[in-house]
């Protein structure tokens, strides 16, 4: 005859089961999400440039080439009225936007070569000319065209001033690997935008003023385009087309 198994043995046997039970089930979410458990822990996302860089490339050849600077003039702060936290300052501060292109290759080995565009930021402080950087980003050179249609049709938006007037907040944005540039407006004030985040893997779903940012006209969008286009017209150059 079976013999029955004390009370305690089986509560602890089945302790132990929903123990192993809830592991498994934390250990698929993790997966499924690719985020690793724990409080604040986050992946870090690399661009094809930087996997490329980090993995396969050895002995590698890196250049760096300025293709573009954009200034950025001191504009009035955004308000987002009703939205976001208020702002003391009355006016950005003044910057630039520099626009560099990044090509690696093994050495030997240019047909390999990989390329992506930098995004640099910088501020000034107080009257002064010197430039302190807000930080960079990096943007693989297959988004680089996207990027482009996409602040050429922001322009046209801009031109036409069309969207809808009812609406408290329109943010229209482009956003890849960690590169984030676009428009928004609040009432009757649009103004553009550009944002870098390479330690935030999902900074595309904060609003504009979660992140550090730099603004300029609504107007300027153009200019943006037609610096990304620069870089562009020197990947097609590496490339060959």
């Amino acid at each position: 005859m079976r013999k029955l198994m004390p009370l305690s043995c089986r509560t602890l046997n089945f302790a132990r089961l929903v123990s192993i039970a809830l592991a498994c089930a934390q250990s698929t979410v993790a997966g499924a999400t690719n985020v690793p458990p724990g409080p604040g822990a986050l992946p870090q996302v690399l661009t094809a440039f930087e996997d490329f860089v980090q993995t396969h490339c050895i002995p590698c050849v890196r250049e760096f080439y300025t293709i573009a600077t954009v200034p950025f003039p001191s504009v009035k702060t955004p308000t987002f009225a009703g939205f976001a936290p208020a702002n003391p300052a009355p006016n950005t501060r003044a910057g630039e936007m520099r626009l560099e292109l990044l090509r690696a290759y093994p050495v030997g080995q240019q047909s390999r070569q990989h390329l992506a565009m930098r995004v640099v930021l910088s501020v000034s402080a107080g009257s002064g000319t010197t430039l302190y950087p807000l930080g960079a980003g990096l943007l693989d050179e297959d988004e680089v065209p996207v990027l482009a249609a996409a602040l050429a049709q922001m322009g046209k938006s801009v031109s036409a001033g069309g969207g809808d007037s009812s609406a408290q907040l329109v943010d229209t944005e482009f956003h890849a690997d960690s590169v984030r540039m676009g428009t928004v407006g609040s009432g009757n004030d649009l103004i553009a935008y550009v944002q870098i985040a390479p330690a935030d893997p999902l900074f595309a779903l904060k609003q504009v003023w979660e992140l550090p940012a730099m603004y300029l006209p609504a107007k300027d969008v153009s200019t943006l385009e037609h610096a990304v286009q620069q870089v562009n017209a020197k990947i097609q150059a590496f490339r060959g087309r």
